[in-house]
């Protein structure tokens, strides 16, 4: 779970930076694989092929998923997104 909170709260870094700031060049190729990483923990293990209609509805179950998470876990949430938003000068 330390690893995994540890991944989100690069992922709302990289969320508060976009908000307030371009990232530039390496620092938003990592937050692209930051992204991806979040992904792949809601994420199938075995995904269907990309451009399928079964990949496509595993995408939308994969950010439901995670959007659940976000909210069984609000507490959690708001702490990393209020850490996220110092470290980027908000």
């Amino acid at each position: 779970m330390e690893q995994f909170l540890a991944l989100l709260l690069a992922y709302y870094t990289c969320d508060a930076a976009a908000q307030t700031q371009e990232p530039l060049g390496g620092d938003r190729l990592a937050c692209v694989e930051t992204y991806e990483e979040v992904k792949a923990w809601f994420a199938p293990l075995d995904p269907a092929p990309v451009g399928t209609a079964e990949y496509g509805a595993e995408r939308i179950a994969t950010y439901r998923a995670f959007s659940a998470w976000e909210e069984e876990n609000a507490e959690i949430v708001a702490e990393l997104r209020a850490e996220a938003l110092a470290a980027v000068g908000e």
